[in-house]
């Protein structure tokens, strides 16, 4: 079981590093902020709703060093660039293409990549709700895909300093629909327990 855990995270090791400075970073400036608003405004302190922010900063710094951190893969510096895609494409979207025989790299890769937007995300779904309990799910899903685009605006502005980031349509519509996923969780789980769902359908 551990072994399998392993090595489903063994394509991501990368990410690691970036990821606990990021979050380290975040996390001192976040404790912080939040001290010197109880200080100055002396309202009381909410334990759950603190653990709750302090999860969604940890997330957010996550995310950004996820996708804004500059990619060194082989497969990128050998193109010389990042890239651009701006055409959906449903064989990258499903890694169904006949050209992506069982068992190859350029599966093994589309099938990680494609699994990564939609679990990078997913999160992403279930925190906006609770943070913003009164938010609406036309509103949330604006969040989710002005958040993604502002990801992919980034990584193109980035790519011209040698970020070898790439700028894909698909990864756009993986990540909206890895938010959705975890907006839907959250509201079915609501619809489920009978409790009245802070986001509506309006």
């Amino acid at each position: 079981m551990l072994r399998e855990l392993y090595y489903m995270f063994l394509p991501y090791r990368s990410m690691f590093f970036p990821f606990f400075v990021a979050s380290g970073v975040a996390v001192c400036v976040w404790f912080a902020v939040r001290f010197f608003q109880h200080r100055t405004r002396r309202q009381p302190i909410s334990f759950g709703r603190e653990i709750l922010l302090l999860i969604g900063v940890v997330y957010i710094a996550g995310l950004a060093s996820a996708t804004l951190t500059p990619n060194r893969s082989s497969r990128m510096v050998a193109a010389g660039r990042g890239g651009i895609e701006l055409r959906p494409n449903l064989a990258a979207l499903t890694c169904s293409s006949g050209g992506l025989p069982d068992g190859s790299r350029a599966r093994g890769f589309c099938v990680r990549n494609a699994q990564g937007n939609v679990a990078l995300f997913f999160p992403l779904g279930i925190l906006i709700p609770l943070v913003w309990r009164r938010l609406r799910v036309r509103k949330a899903l604006m969040i989710v895909v002005a958040v993604s685009f502002g990801i992919e605006l980034l990584q193109y502005l980035s790519s011209a300093l040698g970020s070898y980031r790439a700028v894909d349509v698909n990864d756009f519509i993986l990540n909206v629909f890895g938010a959705s996923l975890g907006l839907a969780v959250v509201y079915l789980v609501r619809e489920g327990f009978g409790i009245r769902p802070s986001l509506s359908r309006a």
